[in-house]
């Protein structure tokens, strides 16, 4: 029996401290459903199995307590908000069209979303090339060595996906054959057989670059690439829809070079995004943000660094229901990938990297929970677009 789980807080949780706990919480466990926070932030409730609330009640108050001492004073700034976010308009639609379900955060688009995704991966590569980036096509799998280094084991090993296959073994493979003749999914001992993951899916392109380059130097002027992939985050529970997938697309632009100049382009692309939301009549904010950090003992720390330090600056939507979707984010990295990867820039010692991304997939989804699903009501910069003006197949 599912009964729903009351839990008063200690205090009332701020804005930043709402948005990390309900990052957090669906990895307290995968029975915790439904979370949500009370409109005055001091109740939170969920669904749970009657014969698991009593342990679940305490570690999710002991979740929310941890994140609010840690974020108490922590305030969000918004360096823009779009003219139309302060009178937002929506026309939500039941089901995105052309979007079909396939698994877990997995999807397959056609019709006119796919149209939407592909428009939007076009405007977002032709910004990227007024900064002159340099287009890569990267793999998928990532070396698990090159994650290690980028500090996502660590930093978030809740989201890994991991790319595991049988052995160089003919027995191992001939038995695991035999086993599956008859089978419709895998069985469980197949996790004891498969060898130790050599790879990753990838979770971003950008650490793709950072890879390329890694114990090279770099021009003094800095270098900029376009990027535009497959990438994989598990989100356990709180994949919903196009809002929230397993395997997702980003595209990216990606700078690479001193502090000055990649931050000059960071406020560059700001302003460009800034214009974005306008011609596309859009609700929303470029505002501070966090990632989400796994729970651990420096993970609040780090969001507090990231937030005080302006080092990431999320695009955030709004949404019909109320909620936010951050589709996108500016962020800059200072010199980390520059030591990790032992990267230098000519006569400016570590390099600094920023990297602009955009998740399509959510842009979609934001755009027709604001817009609708009839393109002549759209605003005229896309109604007119190629991907529209030659139809939506």
């Amino acid at each position: 029996m599912i009964r729903e789980v009351t839990v008063q807080l200690r205090l009332p949780a701020n804005d930043m401290s709402r948005e990390e706990i309900l990052k957090q919480i669906a990895f307290i466990s995968k029975e915790i459903r439904k979370p949500a926070l009370s409109t005055d932030g001091v109740t939170l409730t969920f669904e749970a199995p009657e014969g698991l609330a009593g342990e679940l009640a305490p570690r999710v108050e002991t979740l929310a307590a941890t994140i609010q001492r840690g974020l108490r004073n922590l305030q969000r700034k918004v360096v823009y908000r779009s003219m139309a976010a302060d009178s937002p308009t929506y026309r939500r639609v039941a089901e995105v069209p052309g979007l079909h379900q396939m698994g877990p955060g997995q999807v397959i688009l056609e019709g006119p979303a796919l149209a939407l995704y592909r428009y939007f991966d076009r405007v977002f590569e032709e910004m990227g090339r007024s900064f002159g980036a340099k287009p890569l096509l990267t793999p998928t799998l990532i070396p698990s060595r090159v994650l290690a280094k980028c500090d996502y084991f660590r930093s978030f090993p809740n989201s890994v996906t991991f790319a595991c296959h049988l052995p160089e073994d003919s027995a191992t493979i001939s038995n695991f054959r035999e086993r599956h003749q008859d089978k419709s999914d895998l069985d469980d001992e197949v996790i004891r057989e498969l060898t130790r993951p050599e790879a990753c899916l990838s979770p971003a392109v950008c650490y793709h670059v950072y890879h390329l380059f890694e114990g090279h130097s770099i021009p003094a002027e800095g270098l900029v690439f376009g990027v535009c992939g497959k990438c994989f985050r598990y989100e356990s529970t709180n994949m919903c829809g196009l809002r929230r997938l397993w395997d997702f697309t980003l595209r990216e632009v990606v700078f690479l070079g001193n502090r000055e100049n990649v931050l000059r382009s960071r406020d560059a692309s700001i302003e460009l995004v800034s214009r974005f939301l306008e011609d596309h009549e859009l609700a929303g904010e470029i505002r501070t943000a966090s990632d989400p950090f796994f729970v651990a003992p420096d993970s609040v720390a780090k969001t507090y660094f990231q937030v005080t330090s302006e080092t990431k600056f999320e695009i955030s939507l709004m949404l019909s229901n109320g909620d936010r979707l951050a589709v996108g984010s500016h962020n800059y990295h200072t010199e980390f990938f520059g030591k990790a990867f032992n990267v230098v820039v000519e006569a400016a010692g570590p390099m600094h990297s920023v990297c602009v991304g955009f998740g399509l997939e959510r842009w979609v989804y934001a755009f027709l929970d604001q817009h609708g699903t009839d393109p002549g009501r759209w605003p005229s910069v896309v109604r007119h677009s190629p991907e529209f003006a030659m139809g939506t197949s």
